[in-house]
């Protein structure tokens, strides 16, 4: 992002990271897994929509425009909201 001349400096960019560690580490341990999926999801799509597409256009061909593992998580992110947790998720041992 910065090519490691320091920090990042756009809010945005914070607050997507956060979201993505947090996201990650509650999908890895199987916690609240759909509404954290489903903000990723979210996340995935607007990263698709408003920094891929707006930047090179090219909406229907992800290859062209650079975005298509923001499309592919956003679309497997997707899938965990109506999937749910698997067998050995943190979610069903509280039951």
């Amino acid at each position: 992002m910065t090519g490691g001349n320091g920090a990042v400096g756009d809010p945005m960019m914070i607050v997507g990271g956060v979201i993505e560690i947090v996201g990650s580490i509650l999908l890895i341990l199987g916690l609240f897994v759909r509404p954290a999926a489903f903000i990723l999801s979210g996340q995935m799509a607007y990263a698709y929509f408003f920094m891929h597409v707006a930047g090179k256009g090219n909406l229907f061909f992800p290859i062209a425009n650079g975005g298509e593992l923001a499309l592919l998580y956003s679309l497997v992110f997707f899938y965990f909201v109506f999937a749910g947790a698997g067998a050995f998720s943190l979610d069903n041992r509280k039951r």
